[in-house]
């Protein structure tokens, strides 16, 4: 992985934890294509996550060595196919699969060290802190809402564990960061995508909720388990998913570096904007 440590303007920690297609020691094992590697990945993140905060963790390794953003105990950590639509497409050489030593050396190598770096900094912190998941998705049918309707990728989906459509908690679970924060965060970030002429249009925790990171960093959600690790500041955490579309041609993975650029800005801009009025008053 690879830690870029951040200019402190906000405290807080992204992370592009499907940023990279690169299967290192395991390269010639893999059935997939170089473009099919691409589009498993979440490919630009590692170039539009913000900078300002405490630190940025990219990670360095494909998804398929172990899902950073997995429970550690859910089997599907380790996929055999990859998100291909209308067909998915096979990881792995037929009998190449990885071995569960083979696991378990990822989980070791990669894995961990990328969640203890994720604790080792929260557990540095004097002040409240925020952990911010960093992802995109290509423009294809995501899944389906609560209502049961087929949902196609939209620009932007913020997500807090809570209920669809909403920054509230559903009857279920807590959400990870505040309700009023992240509507806050939405609607400064949908004036700061307009300002860099990029799509504004926003929901929130739709068909994606919160994956392990978002769900696990949040004193919010579990603070007992937190301070075993060291961590005894309040933490708030929230994803961040955005359609591929809006940075890269669909058909040639062509990268739009205006549009990355914008993207990174507008979020900045944005969660600073939020974070500054919510925390410590209206903005000046």
């Amino acid at each position: 992985m690879k830690i870029i440590r951040g200019s402190g303007e906000v405290p807080v920690i992204y992370t592009a934890h499907h940023a990279s297609h690169d299967f290192g020691e395991f390269t010639e094992r893999v059935a997939l294509t170089e473009e099919q590697r691409i589009r498993f990945s979440d490919y630009g993140t590692s170039e539009t996550v913000p900078l300002h905060g405490i630190a940025t963790i990219v990670t360095e390794r494909s998804r398929a060595l172990g899902d950073l953003n997995r429970d550690p105990d859910d089997s599907g950590r380790f996929q055999g196919q990859d998100y291909g639509q209308p067909q998915k497409h096979d990881i792995w050489k037929e009998g190449q699969e990885l071995t569960e030593a083979e696991k378990q050396f990822c989980h070791a190598n990669f894995y961990e060290p990328f969640h203890s770096e994720i604790v080792r900094l929260l557990a540095s912190q004097e002040g409240p802190a925020m952990v911010v998941a960093w992802d995109n998705t290509a423009h294809y049918v995501i899944g389906n809402s609560e209502r049961g309707e087929s949902v196609t990728m939209k620009p932007f989906v913020l997500s807090n564990c809570g209920a669809e459509e909403s920054a509230h908690p559903n009857s279920q679970e807590p959400t990870s960061c505040e309700p009023e924060f992240l509507e806050l965060l939405s609607e400064i970030f949908a004036k700061e995508l307009f300002k860099q002429g990029l799509p504004n249009e926003i929901h929130l925790n739709l068909v994606m909720k919160g994956g392990y990171i978002c769900r696990q960093y949040s004193t919010l959600r579990n603070e007992s388990e937190l301070k075993t690790k060291g961590i005894n500041i309040p933490v708030q955490s929230l994803q961040v998913e955005y359609d591929t579309v809006i940075t890269h041609d669909q058909v040639t993975l062509e990268p739009i570096p205006e549009k990355i650029t914008s993207l990174r800005l507008a979020f900045t801009n944005a969660i600073s904007r939020a974070y500054k009025q919510y925390f410590t008053g209206p903005t000046k």
